[in-house]
């Protein structure tokens, strides 16, 4: 299947500028559970302007970064020049079979077609290689900016729900991969509420609004001045890092 682009493409600058990274923790749990990185040679699904691919580089993996978006990826090259790159999907990944020991999806796997994905992951990674997913997930449940963003998101957004964070089954990579280790931990980041409302506009579903764009983003800042008098959010976050191996 050739790519067909991204839904991110245009909003490549909002992606690049309010996307959070991933703390050290979760590259440590790699490190452990799936392939160590300073040794692994990675080919990284969904790699976008590269977030993750460069944190993986600085933990010394040689890393092949894999992604549907031209425009993504050309912000990946622009900010990190001689990054290997190249556009294509990832149930037909370009790739030789048993030439990676570490297949990752930061962010991204809940886009794949679990059974292709699964299978080509398995194709590419050697016998002694890993499948690492893993996503950030908001939890400010219970946060009445939180909830009210919801609530408006779930007026404003077609077909959003907040459900959409619940993550995918792990059931499906058991077709493909013998054993199956979650890890998580929490973190928080704390950033403007300018910047804040960056991070909103790399969202699919925030873009999704359209017309209201703007009357969405007028709420939402008028909400969070209100929970966050000093003009400084406190996100909370946790990942989840799902490893599939053997």
């Amino acid at each position: 299947m050739s790519p067909v682009g991204s839904p991110f493409d245009a909003l490549v600058d909002a992606y690049d500028a309010g996307r959070p990274s991933y703390p050290s923790e979760l590259y440590d749990a790699i490190d452990r559970l799936a392939h160590p990185l300073a040794t692994a040679d990675v080919i990284e699904i969904g790699a976008g302007t590269g977030i993750a691919t460069r944190a993986l580089s600085d933990r010394g993996a040689r890393v092949v970064a894999v992604d549907i978006g031209a425009q993504m990826l050309q912000r990946l090259r622009e900010r990190t020049p001689h990054q290997p790159a190249v556009l294509a999907t990832a149930d037909a990944l370009p790739f030789k079979d048993s030439t990676a020991d570490l297949v990752c999806a930061a962010q991204a796997w809940h886009w794949v077609n679990v059974d292709r994905g699964g299978s080509e992951a398995r194709r590419v990674l050697r016998p002694d290689g890993a499948l690492a997913v893993w996503w950030n997930n908001v939890v400010a449940d219970g946060e009445p900016w939180f909830e009210a963003q919801q609530a408006r998101l779930e007026g404003m957004s077609p077909g959003y729900s907040r459900d959409y964070r619940a993550l995918p089954s792990n059931e499906p990579l058991a077709m493909y991969f013998a054993t199956i280790e979650v890890f998580t931990t929490r973190w928080t980041r704390t950033l403007g509420v300018a910047d804040y409302l960056v991070w909103l506009r790399s969202k699919s579903y925030v873009a999704a609004i359209g017309d209201r764009l703007d009357e969405f983003l007028c709420a939402e800042e008028e909400s969070l001045r209100g929970a966050f008098p000093d003009g400084n959010v406190e996100e909370p976050f946790e990942v989840r890092l799902v490893v599939a191996r053997g």
